[in-house]
């Protein structure tokens, strides 16, 4: 049997992504030489993460990079205690599980941690025979309570009660049918074939109590210390020390654009904020309410070298979580296919297909690897004047910020060094993928590495806001199993969404209307469903709009000199300090093509959204006949619908107007774009 052990090129992107192929040949080269070409970048970027923003003042680089080749000698140690274990470096494999992952990386993962002094969780679904062989592992106790005993509990280190991950913070967990083959089925106890779906949140955990509860008969049960794992969210320090006080010994925080199992793209690219941003505000937090001192901080997304691994313990982190790099130090080419059971790589096909990863190669680069981040951390404390990683945590001040505005910077707690933005701007041609129009199914995805405006190019503000999302101290819910009413009203008439479909042709009319949607036309069956017959005014995007009975569209094929989502902002504040706001419905009328976007700017006040570009990516498309595009519009609408929902569950919302106006719903990677729209900058 032939075993996969060669790195492929990797996979070309149309638009830039964070796994660009020079990060992807830092890793390799790393894992085949057992030394990183570098520790510390050479300059600050001008766009992506704070942590490519951010550097060690006193440091020079070059003297750093030049310690290199001799750090393995240098007397330092950047190990830590981890529950009674000594580990060598301070890094956290992932949690990622037998069944997203095809089996041998699960082994070589536990393998390599063990011998190498790290540590690995197995994350949700059971525990392979093969990875059980292994000491240095975190057993995962998750919302399906997959393959869940007592074997699998005493197992390893510690245990994780996972209660969020960054791709997908507030809502379950996706294994697809075709991936569940009958060893899966087997660990899992479910049937083989079927879809494991994970529900949102624990049915047993819907506050800090009960959770504490949990924590508490986890450790009497296991002996073992028990870790919370949780989504990077927008009020994450109260998360933090919520968990604090449930006397878990510590928690795993999942940054934005983390992730390498299947998660609807909608909500991947818009919920959670990063964790650069989440550590520095949860290490202050914790420190103020006196629960830091031996309280494990894990955190992790997008994480990749030891420059990376300083920074974020400097911020307040104690250790680091890694889950693609590694993934990419034995071969991952980033195509984006983990949910498909077709890995070009071996490493997330689905099991028994041919031909396996080759476990001792896997395991060579994944150590060299490791390996090669543990000199560049010796590097960089060596560099600092430290003997030991302990005095490396939460030194927040021996970082600056550069190419950032004063509110992040602040936000952070870090001297900025020089003015700059941190949106990420680029036009690109967006894409509909098949399965919205055809099949009417929300569309899913692989791997991270995707936070529009920071990592990936934005195309408006509204990509900089990320949406919350509720993690322990309040219980998502789960818009597949549980109801979320999206109805809206408009002059006493009823619509089953909040989505206003353009009228663009025949048949986008009969489909808005055959799914209770208002259409932004004529040719209704009923006139109460066209906006054409509703008494209305049309408005370009402006500052200066003032508020006024009845139903205002703002919309921006209109032009105008303010963007849309900021004149939808500033409407809805003038409305309600008017005392008219009840009397008056805001439609939003632009360039926009997610449910995720029509949740930010319902959130930023807007009644209605009307996702123009959607529309007119369907209306560009052939189809065979009349009924075929009026599916497809019907089935567009219904996919925008469930991405709202899907982003509404996440945070616990049922009910749509609850979120209208709310802006405490959402914060803002960008201090500038905060400041127009009057959002809080993230990590506030």
């Amino acid at each position: 049997m032939r075993l996969w052990n060669i790195y492929l090129k990797p996979a070309v992107h149309r638009v830039p992504e964070f796994w660009s192929h020079e990060k992807i040949e830092y890793i390799r080269r790393s894992s085949q030489e057992g030394i990183p070409p570098y520790a510390l970048e050479e300059a600050p970027s001008k766009i992506g993460r704070l942590l490519d923003r951010l550097v060690f003042k006193d440091l020079r680089p070059r003297e750093v990079n030049e310690l290199l080749k001799k750090a393995d000698g240098l007397d330092v140690d950047v190990g830590l205690d981890f529950f009674g274990t000594r580990l060598t470096a301070p890094i956290y494999l992932g949690d990622m599980s037998f069944g997203a992952l095809s089996g041998n990386p699960n082994i070589a993962i536990a393998k390599v941690s063990t011998e190498e002094g790290m540590v690995a969780g197995i994350g949700e679904g059971g525990l392979h025979p093969e990875v059980a062989k292994y000491r240095n592992i975190v057993v995962q106790w998750a919302s399906a309570r997959f393959g869940m005993d007592m074997a699998l509990l005493r197992a390893g280190l510690a245990v994780n009660i996972k209660i969020g991950q960054g791709a997908k913070p507030g809502i379950g967990g996706h294994l697809p049918g075709i991936k569940v083959t009958k060893i899966i089925a087997e660990l899992r106890k479910i049937p083989e074939g079927s879809e494991a779906l994970s529900p949102a949140p624990h049915h047993d955990i819907y506050s800090i109590e009960d959770l504490a509860q949990r924590v508490k008969a986890l450790r009497d049960l296991t002996g073992k210390p028990v870790l919370v794992k949780v989504a990077a969210v927008n009020k994450i320090m109260y998360v933090a020390v919520g968990v604090s006080r449930s006397t878990a010994e510590g928690i795993i925080i999942d940054g934005a654009g983390a992730g390498t199992g299947a998660t609807p793209i909608s909500v991947r690219n818009h919920l959670g904020i990063p964790i650069d941003y989440a550590i520095p505000v949860v290490d202050k937090w914790l420190r103020e309410n006196g629960a830091r001192s031996n309280f494990l901080v894990i955190g992790g997304g997008m994480l990749y070298s030891a420059s990376d691994i300083a920074k974020l313990i400097a911020l307040g982190a104690d250790m680091a979580n890694i889950g693609t790099a590694a993934l990419l130090s034995f071969g991952c080419i980033m195509c984006h296919s983990c949910h498909t059971g077709g890995c070009p790589t071996s490493l997330t096909n689905m099991i028994g297909a041919r031909p396996d990863l080759d476990i001792e190669w896997a395991s060579a680069m994944l150590r060299r690897y490791l390996r090669a981040l543990r000199l560049g951390l010796k590097a960089i404390l060596y560099s600092l004047g430290m003997d030991s990683l302990k005095e490396l945590a939460g030194r927040r001040d021996l970082l600056g910020l550069y190419y950032a505005d004063e509110a992040v910077a602040s936000t952070i707690g870090v001297d900025l060094m020089a003015e700059g933005e941190i949106a990420y701007f680029q036009e690109y041609a967006p894409t509909m993928p098949r399965e919205v129009y055809e099949e009417g199914k929300v569309p899913i995805i692989g791997m991270g590495g995707v936070v529009p405006g920071y990592t990936y190019p934005a195309r408006r503000p509204l990509d900089l806001l990320r949406i919350e999302a509720a993690q322990v101290t309040h219980p998502s819910v789960d818009p597949y199993r549980e109801e979320v009413d999206v109805r809206v009203y408009v002059n006493g008439f009823s619509y089953d969404t909040p989505i206003v479909v353009p009228g663009l042709e025949r048949a986008a009319v009969m489909a808005g209307y055959a799914l209770g949607a208002l259409v932004d036309g004529a040719g209704c069956p009923e006139p109460e469903y066209c906006l054409s017959t509703l008494p209305h005014v049309r408005l370009p995007p402006s500052r200066d709009i003032e508020p006024r009975e009845g139903i205002v569209i703002i919309d921006e094929r209109l032009k105008g000199d303010a963007w849309l989502e900021e004149a939808v902002a500033l409407l809805d504040e003038k409305a309600r300090q008017a005392g008219i706001r009840e009397k008056m419905t805001i439609i939003a009328a632009g360039r926009l093509s997610s449910g995720a976007d029509v949740y930010k700017l319902a959130a930023l006040g807007a009644d209605l959204v009307e996702p123009r570009e959607a529309f007119e990516l369907l209306a560009s498309r052939q189809a065979p006949s009349y009924a075929a595009k009026r599916r497809w519009y019907e089935n567009l609408i219904s996919v925008l619908t469930k991405e709202l929902k899907l982003a509404m569950g996440a945070g616990g919302i049922t009910d749509y107007y609850h979120m209208v106006g709310n802006k405490d719903l959402l914060r803002s990677l960008d201090g500038r774009i905060a400041a127009r729209l009057n959002v809080p900058v993230a990590g506030n």
